[in-house]
């Protein structure tokens, strides 16, 4: 199964936000707290938004959670992040028509695969953003220095 980064940035971000509550957080704060380009997080961002669990602050106001990160569960992020079908998700290779396995593979496997998939979203639903937040040491919920920085 291929799930692409893009989802543990969005949990990454939406743990930023619920974790660090004083801090103003940017895309290129947020980017060096995950070790990736500020682009991919401006992605990011943007597919939560749209998904209803980012509201973006206009000018200096700050980025919020648009739900409280109980209400957050980890499927919200993938269903945001993720935009591949089942088909793409589990992809399979062409076969022979003529085939008697090859005829028939795609439509005995694509059942299995929608019913792993359902499973892992029926997990994925099981933890919030606040859970994973609660999970993080109280001590540290300010931002460091060193990613406060426009080094």
């Amino acid at each position: 199964m291929h799930i692409d980064s893009e989802f543990t940035v969005g949990v990454h971000i939406l743990l930023l936000y619920a974790y660090i509550k004083e801090d103003r957080i940017t895309s290129e704060i947020a980017a060096r707290s995950i070790g990736c380009n500020p682009v991919i997080v401006r992605k990011v961002f943007s597919k939560l938004s749209k998904a209803g669990l980012l509201k973006p602050g206009k000018g200096n106001a700050r980025t919020v959670l648009a739900r409280p990160a109980k209400n957050i569960t980890l499927k919200d992020v993938f269903l945001a992040t993720q935009e591949e079908t089942v088909e793409e998700t589990f992809n399979m290779y062409p076969t022979n028509p003529d085939c008697p396995v090859g005829s028939e593979i795609h439509e005995l496997l694509y059942g299995r695969f929608d019913s792993a998939m359902n499973a892992m979203l029926k997990d994925l639903s099981k933890t919030t953003i606040a859970k994973l937040a609660s999970e993080l040491p109280a001590d540290k919920c300010r931002l460091p220095e060193s990613l406060r920085s426009d080094e």
